[in-house]
């Protein structure tokens, strides 16, 4: 099944949130027995899976249910210890809390199932006294929890991330992440432009600690969504639209409104532009378990700006933008030829 096929999933009630974190442990220890349970007879299809990919793939999903579950209940205690988060360390704790899991899980992925992550040439993670606006390609398995890896341990900033509204169903993730203000866009029902405008209040709030990370496709590239873009657009009759899209055929179209809407808001934030190749062809469950281990690294480019460089004006930034997702196209397409493919 790819990706494009899977539904998205409406936000959780507030309610059924704090259940979910109630009853999490309870749910890690049932999958960990059933784990046990069924590890010894997946050990029996040895001759058919010589790789044990399933197994390894089950176990590092198994892996990071209790570092999520370890977010949950440290979360917990930083709450028993200021209840009101008015505590003078309360972002730097949950620094700690994520750039810890996300050490963690990076190694973990890279010992089971051969995830690594390399950076061409060096990055530059924004200027002293400014914030920074990361701008990137959604493509692959994990490249969102990669990207907040870097900027988290690699850069010791704040990832303030704007996701999905889905991601709510994370107990451990959810938490860490509405406690950093970060922002989940709402569904298209009866959003409206509510969605652009939680952007520009968590642009309007960033300071100079800060890493701000947007995707603006909105959703995962994948050839068939790639495909189904072009053939929506013709059949509006958008053909210079469609003919634009057709031509950078390694990232979807990118919506500059989000990105407006920051500048405007954080007119002084330095803002990357990050490029990242390597695992974008696994696009479902089926060929992330084909693939594992994985032979292909997960590579990244990051091009900062200095935010005087950066238009404010709505026009000029979809122009600008038009322009980086050209370069960032020609960039992956170089990069295509030199990966393995599962």
């Amino acid at each position: 099944m790819r990706i494009s096929s899977l539904p998205s999933l409406p936000a959780p009630p507030y309610w059924l949130r704090l259940v979910l974190q109630g009853i999490y442990p309870l749910v890690g220890i049932f999958f960990s027995l059933l784990f046990v349970a069924v590890a010894p007879f997946m050990l029996l299809l040895w001759p058919w899976d010589r790789r044990l990919a399933l197994l390894r793939c089950l176990f590092l999903a198994l892996y990071i249910m209790w570092e999520d579950i370890g977010l949950v209940v440290e979360c917990w205690y930083l709450r028993l210890r200021s209840p009101r988060g008015t505590s003078p360390t309360w972002d730097e704790d949950h620094l700690t809390l994520i750039r810890r899991a996300l050490n963690n899980v990076i190694f973990t992925a890279g010992k089971v199932v051969g995830f690594t992550i390399d950076v061409e040439g060096a990055i530059t993670v924004g200027r002293p006294g400014h914030p920074l606006v990361v701008i990137s390609r959604h493509a692959g398995p994990a490249d969102s929890l990669a990207i907040a890896w870097l900027l988290a341990s690699t850069a010791g900033r704040i990832p303030r991330i704007v996701l999905a509204d889905a991601m709510l169903w994370d107990p451990g993730i959810a938490m860490v992440l509405q406690r950093l203000d970060s922002y989940f866009v709402p569904s298209r029902s009866g959003a409206g432009d509510d969605r652009t405008r939680g952007v520009a209040d968590l642009a309007s709030t960033l300071t100079s600690k800060d890493a701000m990370l947007i995707f603006p496709e909105g959703r995962n590239w994948a050839p068939d969504r790639h495909e189904a873009l072009v053939e929506r657009l013709r059949a509006r009759g958008e053909h210079e639209r469609a003919d634009r899209v057709e031509s950078r055929p390694w990232v979807l179209e990118a919506r500059s409104r989000g990105v407006a809407a920051i500048r405007e808001n954080a007119p002084e934030a330095d803002v990357m532009v990050v490029a990242h190749t390597g695992l974008d062809m696994l696009t479902g469950p089926g060929p992330v378990i084909r693939a594992v281990p994985f032979r292909n690294r997960l590579l990244f480019r990051g091009i900062t700006h200095r935010s005087e460089d950066v238009p404010t004006e709505p026009g000029e930034v979809a122009e600008w933008l038009d322009a980086e997702w050209d370069e960032l196209n020609a960039w992956v397409g170089s990069h295509v030829e030199r990966r393995e493919h599962p």
